[in-house]
């Protein structure tokens, strides 16, 4: 017989915290596309390009390549969201490197805790709160993309069209499992 040891999270909770995983990789993962396109060789990449390792630093050279170079209103939107994403860093850190505790008597709060740089840090949760958070990302993921708003997303879709989403291909066709 195999044992698993349950997270103690509820399934509406263990829902966001994946939402704002998969939000998290989006926005990490547009921001390098952005900025490995604004390099004309691969030869002049930086390292921190290369390994894709830190993104802290491919975002600051997301700010200095892309933001940085837009026209004056896409610029503001995209320096915005560039400080937007570096005072959400730390919560990010809380939710995704953390092990989750709760008490009965505080039913509505999760406690996130984990070790960094030899400290003990722990960040207490509501549902809204990762709601919310999970919500901000999608919004900054849209901002990153259409800085524009709706006229750079109507433009893309004029251009590549447009598509439907799982989502609604689940609504549509039952699940094969």
């Amino acid at each position: 017989m195999d044992y698993i040891l349950s997270t103690d999270l509820s399934e509406r909770e263990i829902y966001v915290i994946g939402s704002i995983v998969s939000q998290w990789g989006f926005i990490e993962n547009e921001i390098f596309e952005q900025t490995l396109l604004s390099f004309e060789e691969e030869a002049d990449l930086p390292k921190s390009m290369i390994a894709n390792a830190q993104f802290s630093t491919i975002l600051d050279l997301w700010l200095e390549r892309v933001a940085e170079k837009q026209g004056p209103s896409k610029k503001e939107v995209l320096v915005g969201i560039y400080n937007k994403i570096k005072s959400l860093s730390e919560f990010r850190q809380a939710v995704v490197h953390s092990r989750w505790e709760w008490n009965p008597s505080s039913r509505d709060e999760i406690t996130a805790i984990r070790v960094h740089k030899k400290t003990v840090k722990s960040v207490k949760f509501t549902f809204e709160d990762l709601a919310d958070f999970s919500n901000s990302l999608g919004k900054i993921r849209y901002s990153i993309r259409y800085p524009g708003g709706l006229e750079d997303r109507v433009e893309e879709m004029n251009r590549i069209g447009g598509h439907l989403s799982r989502e609604f291909w689940e609504a549509i066709t039952p699940p094969k499992s």
